[in-house]
Parts: C-alpha cells; sequence; structure tokens
C-alpha cells in the first residue's frame, strides 16, 4: 500500500497523472500541466485540476504521511472550501489499478483499492488567479472593494465558539510564532545570506509585542474577532473570473488552529502580499474599506505585528520549496523568494 512505501513511491504515482488516458473524459491540451508546493502537485487538464497530497509530515503541524489521513485531509479540504468557492470544489477521486497493469482515476464509489486519492476541481485559467491579474495592472479598486464586501460577510458569519475564541489568547500567538522561527532557524543553512542574527531579531520584536498587548489580545476575544478563517488568504489563492465570480481558494483544512484565529491574519496576509507585490495603492485601499465595512477600528493595532509574522511564514515556505527543490536555479530563485520575505516582515518592525 502506497502508504507504507512513503514519499519516494509516491512520486512514481504522480506519473500517471501525467497520462491523459488514466482520466475519466477527454484531456485536449498537448499535456498535462503540473504545479507543484510543497505540500502537493495540481495537474491542469483543461477543464478540471486535480489536487494530491504529497505523503510528507511536518512536525505537529500537518500530517499527510498515510493514505487514510490523505484521504481524510481530501474530504476536510472540499468541506471547508466550498463556503467561498461554491462549486469549484467537485470532489474526492482515487487512483486505481487496472488489470492491465495501468492505472484510472474514479469516484469513490467505483471499485477498486486505491493507490492514491485526490480533490477534483473545477479548472479556473491561471490568468484570473490575483497574483497575475496584479503582475498585469488588472486589479482595480472596485476590484478590492468587492473582494473585502466578501470577506466581511464571510467573517461576520463563519463559525465561532468559547474553543474556537481560546486561539486568541497571547500565550497560544505565542506558541504559534516560536515554532514557526523554530523551523526557520533548521532551515537557515538554505538562506545563509540572512543572518540568524536578524531571524531572532525579528522573533524577539514579535513576541515582545504580544508580551505588551495582552489587553488588546484579550479585546479581541471579547469583540468575537476570533473565528474560523480562511488561513492562507494571499493572491495566489484567489480567483476573479472575469471580473465577476471570486474564488477565495485553498483554505486550510489540515491544521484546525491554523484555521481558528484573528480576522486580521486574513487582512494581514492579504496586505502583506500587496506589499510585496509593490501595491501598495490596493493594500491601503483594502485595509481601510475592510475597516469600514466591519467597523473592526481596533484591527489596526495588530495589523503591522500579524504582518510581520505572515510574511516570516512565507519565507518558510520559501525554504522548504527550496529544500526540496533539485533545480539549481530553481532553488536559488526560492531562497531570493524567502530573503526578500524576511526583509520584508523586517521592515514591519
Amino acid at each position: 500500500m502506497l502508504a507504507s512505501l512513503g514519499q519516494q513511491q509516491q512520486n512514481k504515482l504522480v506519473l500517471a497523472f501525467k497520462n491523459k488516458d488514466v482520466y475519466p473524459h477527454e484531456v485536449y491540451l498537448p499535456e498535462i500541466k503540473v504545479l507543484e508546493t510543497h505540500i502537493s502537485w495540481i495537474f491542469l487538464t483543461g477543464l478540471y485540476a486535480y489536487k494530491i497530497k504529497k505523503a510528507v509530515k511536518f512536525g505537529r503541524i500537518l500530517d499527510f504521511s498515510t493514505l487514510e489521513l490523505r484521504r481524510q485531509f481530501c474530504q476536510k479540504e472540499i468541506e471547508v472550501n466550498r463556503v467561498l468557492c461554491g462549486d469549484m470544489y467537485k470532489g474526492i477521486i482515487k487512483l486505481v489499478g487496472k488489470n492491465n497493469g495501468g492505472t484510472k482515476i474514479t469516484n469513490l464509489q467505483r471499485k477498486g483499492k486505491p493507490l492514491e486519492y485526490g480533490v477534483k476541481m473545477l479548472q479556473i485559467p491561471q490568468k484570473y488567479r490575483l497574483d497575475n491579474l496584479v503582475a498585469v495592472d488588472r486589479v482595480s479598486l472596485k476590484t478590492i472593494d468587492r473582494l473585502t464586501e466578501i470577506l466581511v460577510k464571510f467573517h461576520s458569519s463563519t463559525k465561532t465558539n468559547s474553543r474556537i475564541k481560546r486561539y486568541g489568547q497571547p500565550e497560544f500567538i505565542k506558541k504559534k510564532i516560536d515554532e514557526n522561527f523554530e523551523t526557520l532557524g533548521k532551515l537557515n543553512t538554505e538562506v545563509a545570506a540572512y543572518k540568524l542574527s536578524k531571524l531572532y531579531k525579528i522573533h524577539k520584536e514579535l513576541i515582545s509585542f504580544i508580551t505588551n498587548n495582552k489587553t488588546l489580545f484579550y479585546q479581541r476575544i471579547k469583540q468575537g474577532r476570533i473565528r474560523e478563517i480562511h488561513g492562507d488568504l494571499y493572491l495566489g489563492n484567489i480567483f476573479v473570473a472575469n471580473n465577476k465570480r471570486f474564488y477565495l481558494y485553498d483554505r486550510i483544512e489540515f491544521n484546525d488552529e491554523l484555521r481558528y484565529a484573528d480576522v486580521t491574519e486574513d487582512i494581514a496576509h492579504l496586505s502583506m502580499d500587496l506589499d510585496y507585490n509593490r501595491r501598495q495603492d490596493l493594500q491601503k485601499r483594502f485595509v481601510s474599506r475592510y475597516v469600514e465595512r466591519s467597523n473592526d477600528i481596533s484591527l489596526k493595532a495588530l495589523l503591522y505585528f500579524f504582518m510581520c509574522y505572515k510574511a516570516s511564514i512565507r519565507a518558510k515556505v520559501s525554504l522548504f520549496c527550496a529544500k526540496n527543490e533539485s533545480d539549481i536555479q530553481k532553488r536559488r530563485s526560492w531562497i531570493k523568494e524567502s530573503q526578500l520575505f524576511l526583509e520584508l516582515a523586517e521592515s514591519y518592525q
């Protein structure tokens, strides 16, 4: 079974998803396009996108190490993302073996021993991804205003309760930050140009902010601002199709604790990414509009704290990608990206 063979054997099954014949529908593209992150592969067929999770485990943060866990988190991914994406997420698929030695993709109801599970999604053209739209200057203030309205409505209606509110407590936020910088420290061999002393400074300043603003964090809890948020809201996780339909996809499914947080985390992540893409005009409009429409005045007091935190997380993700990249040029690109995110994090202090 794949779960016992580990990630090395899983890599071989990736070849199956590159084969047009395994899909239950026609593929009219010359070849399957493959996108890769540090935790998944996405296969673009033209009509649908198929996502499979890598057989990895990152401490207490993420565990996709077994086939059964990947099935469970495929189901969870569909459940949490339909809130903001409607019919974009179609369901779980499985890759099964055929009698002739080949493989095919089926739904869960069809017979066949699963070799791998995945998520089937409606494929939205990459040109409509918000980072790509920003790159060609096709994001207007009106687009930002519409996105803001979606987020205000989402944050006002999403779940919160006594258990979720606990994740807004200063000690839990400190724990998240400590874990992030502990991992960054271990990965720092990948980015030697960025000194450990600078990482220590960023970490220290974040913890100092928590220590000096405990009243603010508890105020946020009382105001009901600790909710079930998106959790990974940046430009690359938003599609705007034909300036009409918004898809805020790839919401965190692998760890509830990272999805239970202050709503400021969503605003800060997207704000930081707009900064990273040098669109401070859109960033300012986004924040001011959100504060106005949500009447969340105290958000501003936390914004740069969380922007710093989110930039450091993105630096960590870039280093994970660099560590797993065999192509020397791509590896250097990931390392450069991590440095830029760390420099951005430092600028917020």
